[in-house]
């Protein structure tokens, strides 16, 4: 039986920054000085994407701003990927941030779906990273 659970790592941009990131982080991701992502305290002081870097800056002085890198983003992607094949011998890249796990022969062995999600989640939140 073919099941494949596919993984989004919306956060990925910011997170390679910041893995394990705090309550009290202020952080910020700019591409070509626009806001792409940003922290929860960062959407609570009123920065959002599409912002332009100065902007950022009126809103929150403190905000730590860096800028995307595509480059930390693949080397995290790899990592995480690397730690899914604990849980399955196919692993693929879907999309930008997204990967896809085959578990169906998985299912037995990890106790069903549900427990396999869990696993896997808890695998990612080890290495610092938020999945959907």
């Amino acid at each position: 039986m073919r099941l494949w659970i596919g993984l989004c790592l919306p956060r990925l941009p910011l997170e390679v920054f910041c893995p394990r990131w705090s309550a009290d982080h202020l952080g910020v991701v700019l591409e070509q000085e626009q806001v792409m992502a940003v922290s929860p305290l960062a959407r609570a002081a009123g920065i959002r994407p599409g912002m332009r870097r100065a902007g950022a800056l009126m809103l929150a002085p403190q905000a730590r701003l860096h800028e995307r890198s595509p480059e930390l983003e693949a080397q995290a992607l790899q990592a995480v990927a690397l730690a899914l094949l604990q849980y399955s011998p196919l692993v693929a890249q879907a999309e930008e941030a997204t990967l896809l796990v085959d578990a169906g022969a998985s299912l037995r062995l990890f106790g069903g779906v549900r427990a396999l999600c869990r696993q896997i989640a808890a695998s990612l939140r080890a290495l610092g990273y938020t999945a959907q």
